[in-house]
């Protein structure tokens, strides 16, 4: 797509309402717009240029990879006036109403709250009911590992479909669907997005926005988004929306609760080097600031997890060993525990369960002994 038809499809997307979330007004539109997922985007689009798509797709991934998004454009596909190589054009009439949800063949659901036998029931009409305005109906089904009994009423539909309609179904876990339904559906895996696939993202929409940025914040962002572009999208229109002047590491972490680097690394110190009291000062200022102590808690497990991988290339294997003590310890936190001061107290004890380094116990040991040897004696008696 041209950079003149794309900034006509954002227009018609973003002038609807006075404000559009980031995600929604960035939301790709056509196949070539989807950012990582280049082995979906490929298969899809030849089955669609051979006219060789499935009546029945499962997609499978993390929240925030594009599921729902393909969906809507493999719909658009399936009834684009105008497709160019297995890619809709998203200027058709069909292709525009199914963008700006007008059309009545595309029928969206949340089996989160539609999951009943009588929910899939009162589906059915509708599925052997001929498209009204498209080519093909296309049911796009999300959360559908929430579907229990229901699916009995369409087992049936799902082996025999009617020729005009497809179902795309989309899970987080496919693990919690039948395997008979499986088994009639073609699959696909979207996994997590990369760090440098998200940061490219990210640098489209604030050149679009023209927002001063450093690289640290961007950069720090797509970590925190843990391969969910959504979430990406998200952390960024919230500090956009903040009005800051300019986009900086700090102000990410401000909006978000978080500790900076230097702070996290010193508590990791003081549970692999068993110096309590001063893990338990950094939990004392963190709480001053108003650093939210999950977060606070999952960048540490980061830190520890980023040593152990390095690690394993060095021959230092005693670290090692306090690394995965560490880590387990911090593994065996439950943050939903213990009410309010609940987390507070499990990373206490975390630090006072940690056994002092050797170098520390020597230093200790050493300023035992000195002490003893100057010790005056006592007067003689």
């Amino acid at each position: 797509m041209t950079s003149i038809s794309r900034a006509t499809t954002m227009s018609r997307v973003t002038t609807s309402a006075p404000h559009q979330a980031l995600y929604r007004r960035w939301r790709a539109q056509t196949f070539s717009e989807i950012v990582g997922q280049q082995a979906v985007v490929v298969t899809l689009r030849n089955a669609v240029r051979t006219n060789a798509v499935a009546h029945g797709l499962l997609f499978v991934g993390p929240r925030g990879t594009g599921k729902t998004s393909m969906a809507r454009i493999l719909a658009k596909a399936l009834n684009c006036t105008n497709l160019v190589d297995g890619e809709p054009d998203d200027t058709c009439e069909a292709c525009v109403a199914i963008r700006d949800g007008r059309a009545l063949d595309v029928v969206e659901m949340d089996a989160a709250s539609n999951n009943k036998v009588d929910d899939m029931r009162d589906l059915l009409p509708r599925v052997y009911t001929a498209p009204s305005d498209l080519r093909r109906k296309v049911f796009i089904v999300d959360e559908v590992q929430r579907i229990k009994e229901g699916w009995d009423v369409l087992l049936k539909t799902l082996e025999e479909p009617p020729d005009h309609v497809a179902f795309i179904f989309c899970t987080t876990d496919s693990s919690q669907i039948r395997p008979a339904v499986v088994s009639r559906l073609q699959r696909f895996d979207f996994r997590r997005l990369t760090v440098p696939e998200i940061e490219g993202k990210l640098h489209r929409i604030l050149a679009d926005d023209g927002r001063p940025t450093d690289e640290d914040a961007v950069h720090l962002i797509a970590q925190l988004a843990a391969g969910g572009m959504r979430d990406a999208e998200g952390m960024l229109d919230q500090l956009l929306a903040g009005g800051t002047e300019r986009l900086t590491a700090d102000a990410v972490r401000d909006l978000l609760g978080l500790a900076d680097a230097e702070t996290v690394r010193a508590f990791v110190k003081a549970l692999l080097e068993g110096e309590a009291l001063v893990g338990i000062e950094v939990l004392d200022r963190l709480e001053e600031r108003g650093r939210d102590l999950r977060s606070f808690m999952d960048q540490a497990v980061e830190v520890v997890r980023a040593e152990l991988g390095a690690s394993l290339v060095s021959p230092a294997a005693a670290r090692r060993g306090a690394l995965i003590s560490t880590g387990r310890r911090l593994a065996a936190i439950d943050p939903a525990r213990g009410g309010p001061g609940g987390l507070r107290f499990q990373l206490e004890l975390a630090l006072l369960d940690s056994p002092p380094s050797d170098s520390h116990s020597e230093a200790r040991a050493g300023h035992v002994a000195a002490s003893a040897t100057v010790r005056p004696e006592p007067p003689a008696a």
